[in-house]
């Protein structure tokens, strides 16, 4: 058996297709997108939002014509929120059902939870929390969080996934605090972790030092930059999450404060050998166009290289 090497990844919020930012001038189609992840010498994709690859059948058609595989497809839910735990569900069902007959063969596909992002106060004082103690999880809600996230990893399971959490800006799973207090409690034959550089840096956390805490759990992993500059400045002016995204505060990797070197030899010194996924949140505007938005996905490609990846 040859051994596992690492292999790397795109998703289609770097080409500006995202469930967050929904005001872009313009969106790429989905068969141009994937013919680009493919000249620039991506070998998967993540799912991107459910439906902007297709129904099952056209999903699998897209991907297997181009040779990429199904590495990961990121599923929110409102998990501290007993009262929609129902009707989350059964949207996880059918994602995973799209998901699992669109898969194309070979594929191993991770089910990324995520809380939702869709709460005023977090979305608002996101990147800022530690100072805003009245958008804090309370503790009744944060055994909620806990006890659906696991009930939601049993159900991926179930339907023969691997299950990551995906700690996120503009969630209850943000700061290094927030992201400490769930590994605590995190059931790891359940689901592992899914350490995503930009998000960990915009609240707080130290990538690099995440993977030396957390490497045990670490089964999938979103690389992305994050520009504090632009952080600084949003939190200045009193502005949240949407903000800092629009003034691309997810950035090119090695233009950023992520430390992606340092995230690398950390990797490396632990043997990861999963998909890395270039993930970095795009907002397009008019003076954006394909070529430009195809450059830096190649800029990020090339930059991995380095890494002999």
């Amino acid at each position: 058996m040859p051994a596992e090497r690492t292999r790397v990844a795109s998703a289609p919020v770097s080409f500006g297709v995202d469930e967050i930012i929904v005001d872009d001038a313009w969106m790429p189609g989905p068969d141009d997108m994937l013919d680009w992840m493919v000249d620039i010498g991506f070998e998967g994709t993540e799912l991107g939002p459910p439906g902007f690859l297709g129904d099952a059948t056209q999903l699998h058609e897209r991907l297997s014509s181009r040779g990429l595989q199904l590495v990961g497809a990121f599923l929110p839910q409102h998990f501290s929120r007993d009262e929609k735990v129902q009707e989350d569900r059964a949207w996880l069902r059918d994602s995973l059902r799209l998901i699992r007959e669109g898969a194309p063969d070979g594929s191993r596909t991770f089910a990324i939870l995520c809380d939702h992002f869709d709460e005023p106060e977090r979305l608002a004082f996101s990147g800022r929390i530690a100072e805003h103690p009245e958008a804090w999880l309370p503790p009744q809600r944060f055994e909620s969080l806990v006890a659906n996230l696991h009930r939601a990893a049993e159900i991926c399971r179930r339907e023969g996934f691997e299950v990551v959490l995906h700690p996120h800006a503009g969630t209850y799973v943000e700061t290094a605090d927030e992201i400490a207090r769930v590994m605590d409690r995190l059931d790891p034959s359940l689901l592992g972790l899914c350490l995503d550089t930009g998000h960990f840096r915009f609240g707080g956390a130290d990538p690099t030092r995440a993977v030396d805490d957390y490497h045990e759990l670490i089964r999938h992993v979103h690389i992305k930059d994050c520009r504090t500059k632009v952080m600084d400045d949003v939190k200045a002016e009193g502005k949240g999450l949407e903000e800092a995204l629009s003034r691309g505060v997810f950035c090119q990797l090695g233009l950023g404060d992520s430390g992606i070197d340092s995230v690398m030899e950390a990797l490396r010194r632990y043997d990861y050998t999963g998909w890395l996924v270039v993930e970095q949140d795009q907002f397009l505007r008019a003076s954006d166009t394909p070529e430009s938005v195809v450059a830096v996905q190649r800029a990020n490609r090339e930059y991995l290289r380095q890494f002999g990846i």
